[in-house]
């Protein structure tokens, strides 16, 4: 390449998604496709986002360079950096300059970018976005996969795919489960995303997680393990497995608190910050999970004031009491999916129900807080189960089936008659 300079050339892309971007080529480097696209150059390369926005009436200007790994083509390289982009117009937009963060990573640059040390201040960022678990599961896969390799002391931006993928392939070869290694991937990437250092991920090979087995006892034993969770002696484990036939998670269950009940719309909501998806959803309250919280001691706060571990004393007890020693409490969700859907229940409801993302359409339909039809699939479960804490005050002068109507408004009729025949 001689003596010649990088030069920041336009980037062309014919879907026009490349606006304000730039790569870092030399004159030789310079060629596009035969559709007008620029092309990548056979190494790692930059590209350079410049923005000018409109602040306080004066013309600001800012740009920032990313890291991209070799092999990326400009337009997954481009697709990756449309929110950075987005980012430097918005501190532009408030601060109306950038030079807070050339601070920020003149700081960085004093320590080496030094991965070991970059850790620390990735950690404590998540600390802020995620739950304490979560943290302290980044902290001790850091610690026993990454913190002893040759990774950790690297400077960030000399960092290949190779050398991640030789850090998997030291768990692999120790025997670590796929699930606990593909965390390693979820602290290595965004940590250096953050720092404007893009790797090809494709290239990086993971071990294949294999799907957990999905409920396969019988309805008749779902039945005897709801009877058993909803029958439970202590008042707070009983109520806290209430909310877990309804399919949710024992983390949110158990971070509830009474400010997310609304008594006047019968509906509760848990705050994005306790999900999983990280999305704020609404769910109606039914009469077991209303009873369930009437029967707390508490009326501020949290709801179930109980430790984890002790529900999880609870939880086995009560499994014991009826000879199931192979379910943790997770696999109540499982539980009730696989009866929901084995009793008609559509896969978009049990989907609502248990705020997953198995289809295309659900993030989208899930944004709208539509409660029913995760309510549906609940009343199916439920009705399957025959619940005695919903059936008990049923009116003797009522039909049977005017009455589990009105305890069950969206089961299908079909759900009624079948609760009738399992009460007989």
């Amino acid at each position: 390449m001689g003596t010649s300079k990088l030069k920041p050339i336009k980037i062309k892309l014919t879907n026009n998604t490349a606006s304000s971007m730039y790569i870092m080529l030399y004159e030789s480097e310079i060629h596009y496709t035969k559709d007008g696209e620029t092309k990548p150059p056979n190494r790692k390369y930059k590209i350079q986002i410049e923005v000018e926005i409109i602040y306080n009436n004066k013309r600001c200007r800012g740009k920032r360079l990313f890291t991209i790994a070799k092999g990326t083509s400009i337009g997954k390289a481009v697709a990756s950096l449309l929110g950075k982009r987005e980012e430097i117009k918005d501190t532009l937009r408030t601060k109306g300059t950038l030079k807070v963060e050339k601070k920020i990573l003149k700081q960085i640059d004093s320590k080496n970018r030094i991965f070991k040390n970059l850790f620390e201040d990735w950690i404590n960022r998540k600390s802020i976005e995620v739950s304490a678990s979560t943290v302290r599961m980044y902290n001790g896969s850091y610690r026993q996969a990454i913190s002893k390799s040759k990774l950790a002391n690297m400077v960030i931006d000399d960092i290949t795919e190779n050398d991640i993928q030789n850090v998997i392939n030291t768990q692999i070869t120790k025997g670590i489960k796929p699930k606990t290694i593909a965390i390693i991937k979820v602290i290595i990437k965004p940590l250096l995303e953050l720092n404007d250092i893009h790797l090809n991920w494709r290239k990086i090979i993971l071990p294949k997680i294999e799907a957990k087995e999905k409920y396969s006892g019988t309805d008749e034993e779902a039945r005897l393990i709801a009877k058993t969770l909803l029958e439970y002696s202590h008042p707070i484990a009983r109520g806290v497995f209430a909310f877990l036939l309804s399919g949710r998670r024992i983390g949110e269950t158990m971070l509830m608190e009474h400010k997310h009940i609304n008594y006047e719309n019968n509906t509760f909501t848990l705050p994005k910050e306790n999900t999983k998806t990280h999305t704020t959803v609404t769910y109606e309250l039914t009469p077991l999970l209303l009873n369930a919280i009437k029967l707390q001691r508490t009326t501020t706060g949290k709801i179930f004031n109980l430790k984890p571990i002790s529900i999880h004393y609870h939880w086995k007890k009560a499994m014991r009491s009826i000879g199931i020693n192979n379910m943790v409490m997770h696999d109540l969700r499982s539980m009730v999916a696989v009866v929901a859907l084995r009793n008609g229940a559509d896969i978009y409801s049990v989907s609502k129900m248990l705020s997953h993302k198995l289809l295309s359409t659900t993030q989208a339909n899930y944004l709208n807080n539509d409660t029913k039809q995760a309510l549906e699939a609940q009343n199916t479960f439920t009705a399957v189960i025959g619940s005695q804490n919903e059936i008990i005050d049923v009116e003797i002068e009522e039909d049977e089936f005017t009455a589990l109507k009105k305890i069950y408004p969206y089961a299908p009729d079909h759900k009624i008659y079948q609760i009738i025949k399992m009460m007989k």
